[in-house]
């Protein structure tokens, strides 16, 4: 029953902080995203998406192959 509470009074404060700011929140993370060099952004988006990130790689490529030979097929 505390617990509940407390994190109830938790979350309220939160969103009262961080709601009317949350445009310049928004600003802020886009100007940092926004100075990553390529292998910064490579390398976090490594770590976030983990092992999935090589199944996107294949079946972007697999994708794009098969839209590439549909259209030479085709005359496109």
């Amino acid at each position: 029953m505390r617990r509940a509470r407390i994190n109830r009074r938790l979350r309220l404060l939160a969103l009262r902080t961080v709601l009317p700011r949350r445009a310049e929140i928004g600003a802020y993370i886009a100007a940092v995203v926004d100075n990553w060099d390529t292998a910064t952004l490579v390398n976090r988006l490594e770590l976030q998406v983990g092992k999935d990130l090589q199944y996107i790689r294949i079946n972007g490529t697999l994708v794009g192959l098969l839209i590439f030979t549909i259209l030479r097929a085709f005359g496109g």
